[in-house]
């Protein structure tokens, strides 16, 4: 009967999904969205270096620049918010990461940043293989369940990203 019992206990951890699987992916995307500022900070002193202006005159007399600064801080903010996503995940609260995954992904879009919108859409993916759950099923899923506690960081996300979406179409950097 023991014998029974342990092979059961196998067979159900082994349809159980490894949570685990995609760290590195998750890693490696925070780490990308970390350092997002100072690439930007570079790109910022390579354009102060040709020019006789210091960083503070630059910004304030190039509006575009501006602009895509304010942007680029919002990628340290994404891998904060990535960290409760995890969490979240390896709890089992499935809707919770891809609820707020897919806001990201959003404001990823809103902001124009081509190459972190990709990778939250492989994020959404490898979170769509390992728990099944699709985006427009996790959010009807989290409407019922603490939805605006739960997107709150995401919330402030597109907020911040509407308004650098709007003042870039108002200065026709799109």
């Amino acid at each position: 009967m023991a014998k029974k019992q342990r092979r059961s206990e196998i067979v159900s951890a082994r349809s159980l999904p490894n949570l685990h699987a995609r760290d590195k992916w998750f890693t490696a995307a925070k780490i990308l969205l970390s350092i997002s500022p100072f690439i930007c900070l570079a790109y910022l002193q390579a354009a102060v270096t040709g020019s006789e202006l210091q960083f503070n005159a630059l910004l304030q007399q190039n509006p575009e620049l501006t602009v895509t600064f304010l942007a680029s801080m919002t990628g340290p903010f994404v891998a904060y918010l990535m960290n409760f996503v995890q969490k979240h995940l390896y709890d089992g609260d499935a809707a919770y990461a891809m609820t707020n995954l897919t806001l990201m992904m959003v404001a990823e879009a809103m902001l124009s940043n081509t190459f972190y919108f990709i990778m939250l859409i492989v994020l959404i993916y490898f979170v769509f293989s390992m728990t099944g759950i699709h985006p427009i099923t996790a959010i009807g899923q989290k409407w019922h369940d603490h939805f605006w506690r739960d997107i709150s960081g995401s919330i402030v996300l597109l907020l911040l990203s509407a308004f650098c979406m709007f003042v870039s179409i108002r200065l026709g950097m799109r």
